[in-house]
């Protein structure tokens, strides 16, 4: 089963990168892919000229106020708008029925809500990636990746927005992914329980949803709630180890050695030796220095590989990065390898959460920066 993530002009492509990384982190039957869509003037033009602000309110009742106005944001969209670019993405892209479409998006939805899948049977759903620094301080990529998951798998429940609310969703939260969460405050409870309860279990089970995918989804909540913990300061007992790299250019976590690739050695180094953290969007700044590492980890160096790496526009550094962040979880564990993954905010700083106390590299790298 695929999902193909898409994301509208206002949200920074590392914020997606970032999602697909935690999605992806987790092996089973569902890929997860990103597509940049080519949006034109065109296009968004086109969603302006379907309001359908009329007939779609949205059947589900709701304290909620429509969002007013602002200048600096527009106007909130409404489901409609927001599912005819997942339908958009569909005729482009030629997406059979069958995969899922899920739109991320910075732009306020008209009933405001985290995320919603579509009522007309199409298994499109969208996200909304910003106000999460009003209840979380962490990156919003990890309750987005959170949304997704839960969206595909709601479908997949055959939740039906014809019906009583209550049918669907838990009116009063108790810690489970299908909370509704009417006061948004208490979404924090389900990403940290990261479950599902026994009710929605069994109609997963009634639906015929393959277990091992609710494996899968169950293991990336799990994921998500440990980096959350994490990255709002409850590492609870975990303590770092020390980090180590020789001048043959092993890396040691505590005693153990890591089995990393050349590149992915290069691209840990590095950021070891900036723990301050270094703008993605600056690293053609460093090539050299990167290069310099890399001749040194490797004979016959190519330098194409650090020039690819580091390019702006068709660089595959969010790859490498997300390969490697993805070794140091199997090879450290989690929780403690989010101390050593290269992790940071869209459009900010990147870097590894590390003390620099607990950061050795041998004098024949430091040199080379």
């Amino acid at each position: 089963m695929k999902v193909n993530l898409i994301y509208s002009p206002d949200v920074h492509p590392q914020a997606m990168d970032g999602v697909l990384e935690i999605l992806s982190s987790v092996s089973g039957p569902v890929e997860f892919s990103l597509i940049h869509m080519p949006w034109s003037y065109n296009h968004l033009y086109e969603i302006q000229q379907h309001r359908y602000r009329n007939d779609f309110r949205f059947r589900i009742e709701s304290e909620y106020k429509l969002q007013e106005y602002e200048a600096s944001r527009g106007y909130p969209l409404s489901w409609r708008e927001l599912f005819f670019l997942c339908q958009k993405t569909r005729r482009m892209q030629d997406i059979p029925d069958e995969q899922f479409v899920i739109l991320v998006t910075n732009r306020r939805n008209s009933m405001n809500f985290f995320s919603m899948f579509d009522r007309n049977g199409e298994r499109n759903a969208f996200v909304q990636a910003s106000d999460w620094d009003y209840f979380l301080k962490s990156p919003e990529t990890y309750p987005v990746a959170y949304e997704v998951v839960a969206n595909v798998l709601r479908i997949l429940m055959g939740f039906d927005l014809e019906k009583d609310i209550k049918d669907n969703f838990h009116l009063d939260a108790i810690g489970c992914m299908n909370d509704f969460c009417e006061n948004k405050s208490q979404i924090i409870l389900k990403l940290r329980t990261a479950d599902l309860c026994h009710d929605c279990i069994q109609r997963l089970e009634s639906n015929k949803v393959d277990q091992q995918m609710v494996a899968q989804a169950l293991q990336i909540f799990e994921k998500i709630r440990t980096s959350l913990k994490f990255s709002q300061g409850f590492a609870g007992n975990i303590k770092p180890k020390k980090i180590t790299v020789t001048k043959e250019g092993s890396i040691t976590v505590g005693d153990s050695e890591l089995n990393l690739t050349p590149l992915e050695k290069t691209i840990l180094i590095f950021f070891l030796s900036y723990p301050d953290g270094i703008r993605l969007a600056e690293l053609d700044d460093y090539e050299l220095a990167l290069f310099a590492v890399y001749q040194r980890l490797k004979a016959n160096a190519a330098p194409e590989n650090i020039r690819k790496l580091v390019d702006n526009f068709d660089g595959n550094f969010s790859y490498n990065k997300s390969r490697l962040n993805k070794k140091l979880r199997e090879q450290i564990g989690e929780p403690l390898a989010n101390y050593y993954i290269i992790d940071g905010i869209p459009g900010e700083k990147f870097s590894v959460a590390l003390s620099k106390d607990l950061i050795s590299i041998a004098a024949e790298f430091q040199s080379l920066r």
